[in-house]
């Protein structure tokens, strides 16, 4: 039996998608999930096939949040996973930061990840095999680049709540385990520049980036290594280094 794993922020052929296929080819079945892009979710889970459904949900609010769990678990029994790719990266410089701004990607990339690992994890408690959640923050956490500050402010936090999830959610199930990446470069803004991927590349000390299948690989083994919780994990390629 395919164990069962959510995925957010995923209705679009970016990330998302590319994880959805590379968790299916190793045995899951995989919940997409988005809030504008319905459409697109769909047509994006029956290109991936018959292991592949998609829900909609906005993850900042309490109720919807728990009617996506309740939904996933009357149709398949249990949730296994959770990975949290749902985020806003908008610029915000400085001398023009209004609170709406801020507000804005606190809500989606801190409240709603900590809700979804919230009513995820309470699914996980009741479920003897428990489960795994990973959380995803950001490489520059701790090497801010200009003109984001309300972006680096909502994932800053990721790492101290993995962690306090991590406690939380082991206290009530031994079996639940929660973990963070901190990716990279893993897969360029399809507007991105030539002159700006050259750079980027430049930049990296192994001149790896724009692949996301190490992504996909890092996230399987946090969903399945049964001695790995509270943990934080740079993939990056040594961007961070420089």
């Amino acid at each position: 039996m395919r164990k069962v794993i959510l995925i957010t922020g995923s209705s679009r052929r970016r990330v998302g998608f590319h994880l959805g296929k590379h968790l299916i080819d190793n045995g899951y079945q995989v919940v997409l999930h988005g809030l504008n892009n319905w459409e697109l979710g769909e047509q994006i889970a029956e290109e991936l096939g018959e292991h592949a459904c998609f829900e909609a949900a906005d993850i900042t609010c309490d109720k919807q949040v728990a009617e996506l769990v309740m939904r996933i678990t009357e149709r398949f029994g249990c949730i296994d996973g959770l990975v949290t790719l749902a985020s806003v990266w908008n610029p915000t410089p400085l001398r023009d930061l209004t609170a709406e701004q801020i507000r804005k990607q606190l809500m989606v990339n801190a409240l709603g990840t900590v809700l979804c690992a919230q009513k995820v994890g309470m699914q996980m408690v009741k479920q003897v095999s428990g489960g795994a959640i990973v959380t995803v923050g950001d490489w520059a956490v701790d090497r801010p680049y200009t003109g984001y500050i309300s972006y680096f402010l909502s994932k800053g936090g990721l790492d101290t709540a993995t962690k306090a999830l991590a406690v939380e959610l082991a206290a009530l199930n031994e079996n639940i385990r929660v973990n963070c990446i901190h990716p990279g470069n893993i897969l360029f803004p399809d507007d991105l520049s030539p002159e700006k991927r050259s750079e980027i590349q430049t930049l990296t000390p192994t001149h790896w980036v724009n692949d996301p299948l190490d992504f996909c690989r890092a996230v399987l083994f946090l969903l399945e290594n049964r001695m790995t919780t509270g943990t934080s994990v740079k993939l990056d390629s040594g961007r961070s280094l420089v």
